[in-house]
């Protein structure tokens, strides 16, 4: 079997590689999130053979060695990838864009395969992978505004999570302006018009590391894709989406994240994932922790594992307010039970600060906590007797 053949050549193809790259990036100019700039290739002296582009097999290298090189990067068994591209960039430069570009959007057969060939779809498909990671890196160096039109092309179309992780990193050395918004067709796949890449979790997960790497946590693109991750995923990327919030940013989305994973909890759907999830956003969570949402904390401190129930201990702790209504006897009666100290220690320091007496009462008379307690006691009449002065 082998791959599906390149389109159907010709130049409407070659206008229509143009015509989409070009489009989508006056589509997307002046939507990012950063400084814009001209229009890609607008005052450049670079010309592209896209005719050639679509047929590759017709660009023909007057030097031998070059010529050698290009057809070398069609082989199903290519070596030394990185320096067949270098080399070509150096001994023909004035041809170097064309021939990246045709290469990077290639998606035909190996050259020189035959009928016996034993090689097979997954090995040409790593070797494809491998050359056109090499042609991305190469057009990272030499920036050239002239290939964006072609970049933005391969972006609307490829899946490869790797690949589109480099040539979105290729657009923004040039034209940082438009990739945020490249970078939002990439991870909501919610859009009308997302790209294929957008299908792919990996893809996601890089998509919004590079909105809130280069536009910033707080800024709307970061939140459209966060609200994907946090509230329409699962697992992995509900996990990368949680790790890529700020502590206390975002509580209107953080607060619903938890109480979906404690409501996995509740029907015994939670699993490894889950819990390492359940962790992270307890601990990334600000001083609005509400009635409803102290609730549940109070629920997984108690009856959870020590893992989520040490964590949700500590964020009730950390951010509960004395308005916040918070069950004392539960955590008392597990704070004095427990034969985890890990867990005793959480809960204990929770009764600590929200009641000094109870602490005193679960730690035992011979507990430090106890102390802690009664020195807890002492400044709260100290702060009170001040208040009321």
């Amino acid at each position: 079997m082998s791959r599906a053949r390149a389109a159907p050549r010709g130049p409407a193809r070659a206008a229509r590689v143009l015509g989409l790259g070009l489009g989508l990036a006056l589509a997307l100019a002046g939507v990012g999130c950063g400084a814009g700039g001209a229009l890609a290739g607008a005052t450049q002296g670079t010309v592209i053979d896209y005719p050639a582009i679509d047929n590759p097999r017709s660009l023909l290298l007057g030097d031998s060695g070059a010529q050698a090189r290009w057809q070398a990067l069609f082989e199903p068994y290519p070596s030394w990838v990185s320096r067949q591209v270098a080399f070509l960039t150096w001994r023909v430069p004035e041809k170097a864009p064309t021939l990246l570009a045709a290469r990077l959007l290639y998606s035909g057969d190996p050259w020189t395969r035959r009928e016996t060939d034993s090689t097979n779809d997954r090995r040409w498909h790593l070797s494809d992978i491998e050359t056109r990671s090499a042609i991305l890196r190469e057009m990272r160096w030499l920036k050239d505004p002239a290939l964006v039109d072609v970049l933005v092309n391969f972006l609307h179309t490829q899946t490869e999570p790797t690949l589109v992780k480099s040539a979105l990193v290729d657009v923004w050395m040039v034209r940082p302006d438009l990739t945020p918004a490249l970078a939002m067709h990439l991870g909501d796949p919610r859009l009308a018009d997302h790209y294929p890449g957008a299908e792919l979790a990996t893809t996601r997960q890089s998509a919004l590391s590079f909105v809130i790497d280069t536009c910033g946590p707080d800024s709307p693109q970061a939140r459209q894709l966060l609200e994907w991750a946090l509230l329409h995923t699962t697992g992995t990327e509900r996990n990368h989406g949680i790790t890529s919030m700020s502590h206390g940013s975002f509580p209107d989305l953080l607060k619903p994240t938890i109480l979906a994973l404690a409501e996995e909890r509740r029907n015994g759907q939670l699993d490894d994932a889950g819990s390492e999830g359940l962790v992270m956003a307890t601990s990334r969570l600000g001083a609005d922790i509400d009635p409803e949402l102290a609730k549940v904390l109070v629920e997984i401190a108690v009856n959870g594992t020590r893992e989520i129930a040490t964590s949700a201990a500590t964020a009730l702790a950390n951010n509960a307010s004395w308005q916040t209504s918070v069950p004392i006897e539960p955590i008392a009666t597990r704070a004095a039970q427990d034969p985890d100290p890990v867990v005793r220690d959480a809960l204990l320091n929770l009764l600590l600060r929200i009641n000094p007496d109870a602490a005193a009462q679960a730690g035992g008379p011979n507990s430090p906590w106890t102390i802690l307690a009664e020195h807890r006691r002492k400044l709260q009449k100290w702060e009170w007797e001040q208040y009321v002065k």
